[in-house]
């Protein structure tokens, strides 16, 4: 059983990101399926079925101590709470553990930032903040 300040929070999965690789991987798939090549039907649904698996995969743990973001099950980055210093929303197309467009980017220590997409971003962040006050939020469309 969790604890309130222990929480688990899933990725939100944006289709944008998955249609060009589904709709490539679909044609690929309806092409080799019409020739008869099992052996390459089979390999592209694999790749497929491991991209989803990754994009669902993503998420997002916040305990006491750190937000630790998991991707794929077994990689896994532990950012401690207390070296958070802001949090503002983005759209950046950057490669990162975040399945959605509508994102998060959180800073921390001096420099560093990683950008993530929970689903729930208005609880994700009250949770923080609750954690660390002291966190600035910026949210576009003046929300906050």
């Amino acid at each position: 059983m969790q604890n309130e300040s222990h929480k688990v929070y899933p990725s939100k999965v944006g289709w944008r990101l998955l249609i060009i690789p589904v709709l490539f991987l679909g044609v690929g798939i309806y092409y080799t399926v019409n020739k008869n090549l099992s052996r390459d039907v089979a390999i592209q649904t694999g790749i497929l079925l491991f991209l989803i698996l990754i994009f669902y995969s993503i998420s997002y743990e916040i305990n006491e101590r750190f937000l630790i973001v998991k991707t794929f099950f077994w990689f896994k980055a532990e950012i401690p709470i207390d070296s958070i210093t802001g949090i503002a929303e983005t759209s950046n197309i950057i490669s990162a553990p975040a399945a959605s467009l509508d994102r998060l980017e959180i800073f921390y220590g001096k420099f560093d930032s990683v950008i993530i997409s929970p689903k729930d971003k208005t609880g994700f962040i009250e949770h923080l903040k609750s954690l660390k006050p002291k966190i600035t939020v910026k949210m576009k469309k003046g929300q906050e």
